[in-house]
């Protein structure tokens, strides 16, 4: 669960600094990017529920 906390901590950051770089510049490739950034941490979070869920049915 702290692995999944500083991930989370990560997204903020990295979203946090996208945006602002795309304040900053006005190119929207880092709009792209935080939508990378976003899908990806979906996705990871998606697995971990899934991977969370399995765990805690076998492990019951």
């Amino acid at each position: 669960m702290i692995v999944l906390r500083l991930l989370l901590v990560a997204v903020v950051i990295a979203v946090a600094a996208l945006g602002l770089a795309w304040l900053v510049t006005g190119d929207r490739k880092y709009l792209g990017h935080i939508g990378r950034v976003l899908r990806f941490s979906i996705v990871l979070g998606f697995v971990a529920a899934v991977f969370y869920t399995v765990e805690r049915l076998i492990l019951r």
